[in-house]
């Protein structure tokens, strides 16, 4: 078994990290740390934790895991990543991965130097429906994707997050968030962007962030995606949705839980006729829509993070036994490219100029 520890408790670790690791035989967890000595006393005992250190640093020492699995703050990746890599342990790392570009070309060149392996968990490429999709885009039965449409909608600005780190961001939507749609952009083309267009307004003067963010993404291949991230939305609430627009038909992806029911009018020999289309399910679903018709392709029934982030421990281990293989690191080197992105967004709203990639 592999022996790994995780370097914070907040949610991520109850809602995520912890659920993850204890669906995976292969995984023993021999510790935590936990800056907040009552949090971590709570999480020992919710979770069945052997030892819970305040100090990452003395855990280490102590414990000498083979795994470390990152979810505090992004203003502490780097250093974290570069001290588990000095104690010779992988690191799966919690999004966002780094604050800039440099940190990550660091934090990649230490895990190369000491043959250590990065993961950043942008895990939603593995949920049920994403794959799936991806699965069948790949087989060619829908022609070529040309149109991917991706949009988010709540009223969740930062002050609604309490006393959360995620609360004082300036660089918040894209950054804290952007990663996961960006991720699968890339992976439903198969390509990363070559061009980002930008615009982040301040509409809500209240709120010192970036609450509202519009993207337009030139992939190659004359191909194109939009990306629109709205926090301040009053509309019902719309988690993660996307629209993919194919040759010889349209894909509808839902996460967040879909219950909707309706009843559309659809072109049929010259006349339209109404076609009811009913969905109801707590994770996410996953539609192919051609021809007037809608028929499902893939449903999670339940919220999928915590085993879409199980399914990416299993691919991250799978490469310890070809940690030698420069491929080994591809994954890594996405998420900086991905990060790349999402600084270009902001680059791109703060100059008022396409940026090139």
């Amino acid at each position: 078994m592999i022996r790994t520890v995780i370097l914070g408790l907040g949610k991520v670790a109850e809602r995520i990290h912890l659920p993850a690791c204890q669906a995976l035989s292969a995984l023993q967890i021999v510790g935590a740390s936990e800056p907040n000595a009552e949090r971590g006393r709570a999480m020992q005992q919710r979770f069945g934790l052997p030892v819970v250190f305040e100090d990452s640093q003395t855990l280490m020492e102590k414990l000498q895991p083979e795994l470390v699995i990152i979810g505090t703050p992004p203003d502490t990746h780097r250093e974290l990543c570069l001290m588990a890599f000095a104690y010779g342990a992988d690191v799966l790392c919690e999004k966002p991965f780094v604050r800039n570009l440099e940190a990550a070309d660091e934090v990649l060149a230490a895990a190369k130097r000491t043959g250590c392996l990065l993961a950043v968990n942008n895990q939603y490429r593995y949920m049920e429906i994403y794959r799936k999709t991806q699965a069948a885009l790949a087989q060619g039965g829908f022609g070529r994707l040309f149109f991917l449409q991706c949009w988010q909608q709540m009223f969740h600005p930062p002050a609604f997050e309490g006393t959360s780190w995620r609360a004082d961001l300036k660089q918040s939507t894209l950054f804290e968030f952007g990663s996961h749609p960006l991720d699968l952009l890339s992976f439903f083309f198969g390509a990363l962007p070559e061009a980002v267009t930008a615009y982040i307004p301040r509409v809500r003067p209240e709120y010192d962030a970036d609450v509202l963010v519009q993207m337009t993404l030139r992939f190659p291949e004359e191909r194109l995606a939009t990306l629109a991230l709205n926090r301040v939305s009053h509309a019902p609430e719309r988690y993660l949705e996307m629209r993919l627009d194919c040759e010889k038909a349209s894909l509808r992806l839902s996460v967040g839980g879909v219950a909707r029911a309706s009843l559309d009018m659809v072109r049929h020999q010259g006349r339209s006729i109404p076609r009811p289309r009913l969905s109801f399910v707590k994770g996410g679903e996953a539609r192919i829509e051609a021809h007037g018709r809608s028929r499902i392709l893939a449903q999670e029934p339940l919220v999928a993070v915590a085993s879409a982030t199980a399914e990416h421990l299993r691919a991250f281990l799978a490469l310890r036994s070809r940690r030698d293989d420069p491929m080994a690191y591809v994954a890594a080197e996405h998420a900086r490219s991905v990060l790349r992105v999402v600084l270009a967004g902001y680059e791109s709203a703060r100059t008022g100029q396409t940026v090139l990639l």
